[in-house]
């Protein structure tokens, strides 16, 4: 699977078959292999009501992601008001508590909400300078190695049951080639360019 075969798909809860949002980003980080944060946008009205959920609470599928949350633990995130502190939304019977990327025990499926105040733009899944970049903004960047630029980014390759990220896609023109995704070093925080450090000669996929 591809991460841009996720963008915009639906996000049910289990045992349902009613869609709650859709996934609208995914967070990556350099040298980072396993997936950590899906974004998903919960506005049913073609709104933009981001929430970052951590990936092991979502089962990744073609057609449809899976999330471990009820119908009734979303209407507690839809009932968020815009100036309310989202610190102050009713998390019982969500999720058990993870420890955040700011030390505190937070619900992964706030997570989102809670560094994104104002719920206009897309929440940080963790801190600036925590080297994590949104998926869809870097498409089509530059890619460096050492030996100069190898093209432009196009997609990374993804094992859904594991959620670990295994491949770089970079449009070499004629070729498209195929790194390790270990290999990503760098993204720059301009996030105008993207950084590998290679110990392979690249794939060619079929």
């Amino acid at each position: 699977m591809k991460l841009s075969d996720l963008i915009n798909t639906p996000v049910v809860p289990a045992g349902t078959d009613h869609a709650i949002g859709r996934v609208s980003d995914i967070a990556i980080r350099a040298g980072q292999t396993e997936l950590e944060y899906v974004l998903v946008n919960l506005s049913v009205a073609g709104g933009n009501d981001p929430v970052a959920f951590t990936a092991d609470t979502l089962e990744l599928g073609a057609s449809e992601v899976v999330c471990a949350l009820s119908q009734h633990q979303v209407n507690h995130l839809r009932q968020r008001e815009g100036g309310e502190d989202p610190l102050a939304v009713d998390i019982k019977g969500l999720p058990p508590l993870v420890v955040g990327p700011f030390g505190n025990a937070i619900a992964p499926v706030v997570m989102g909400a809670i560094l994104n105040h104002a719920l206009r733009q897309r929440p940080q899944p963790t801190p600036p300078g925590s080297n994590f970049r949104w998926f869809a903004k870097l498409q089509g960047n530059p890619v460096f190695d050492a030996t100069g630029e190898l093209g432009r980014f196009m997609d990374i390759e993804l094992d859904p049951n594991t959620k670990a990220l295994r491949f770089l896609l970079i449009d070499g023109r004629p070729d498209i080639l195929s790194f390790p995704f270990a290999e990503l070093r760098n993204i720059p925080d301009d996030e105008h360019y993207m950084v590998l450090s290679r110990s392979s000669d690249p794939l060619h996929p079929v």
